[in-house]
């Protein structure tokens, strides 16, 4: 990938907040390197649906065959509205969370409704339903599935990327897709 195009993805990012955690670590302090990896092991733990519901924050628990099955299902109906459900995600995040909004630079401080119809953010949207998409196609794939999320999470941590960001777009995400799926909505779909 050329410089521009890279240039132009990571304009699309969270831009970097600096904190005294990474002042320390551009320092050379003691724990800098363990933190940074402790930080991005807890980014993938996230991602992989650990972060929360009753997990220590180690491991993350497997997905039963059923959970996968249902994934697997549901994936499949929700492609047809792919760019759709990702742009409805991030309006609904923004919505909701306008703080989250004024990280992402090139969508900082524009209203809603520009925003529903900007190429730049269909984009975006796309890229990250893409990746939902090969995390889907890796479910049987527990080692490709990590080192996929550990990617993720390792380059969203260098973009400055806090893991509260995490925790806020996955119910987005479930709204966005509830209408797609709506004849085959359940509680167990829902888990």
């Amino acid at each position: 990938m050329g410089n521009t195009a890279q240039g132009r993805r990571n304009s699309m990012l969270p831009k970097q907040e600096s904190s005294s955690s990474d002042t320390t670590a551009a320092k050379g302090g003691k724990n800098s390197r363990q933190n940074t990896l402790q930080e991005e092991e807890d980014c993938v733990t996230e991602l992989q649906g650990g972060g929360g519901g009753g997990n220590d924050g180690g491991e993350s628990e497997a997905l039963t065959e059923r959970q996968k099955e249902l994934l697997t299902e549901s994936w499949k109906v929700v492609e047809g509205d792919i760019a759709k459900v990702g742009v409805i995600t991030f309006i609904s995040l923004f919505e909701t969370h306008p703080d989250v909004q004024q990280v992402f630079l090139p969508f900082n401080g524009l209203p809603i409704d520009e925003l529903k119809h900007s190429k730049q953010l269909r984009a975006h949207a796309l890229r990250v339903m893409a990746f939902v998409q090969k995390a889907v196609a890796r479910l049987n794939e527990p080692e490709k599935l990590t080192t996929l999320l550990r990617e993720l999470g390792k380059k969203h941590y260098g973009y400055g990327a806090k893991q509260k960001y995490v925790d806020l777009i996955g119910p987005q995400f479930i709204l966005a897709i509830k209408p797609s799926l709506e004849a085959q909505w359940s509680d167990e779909t829902h888990a």
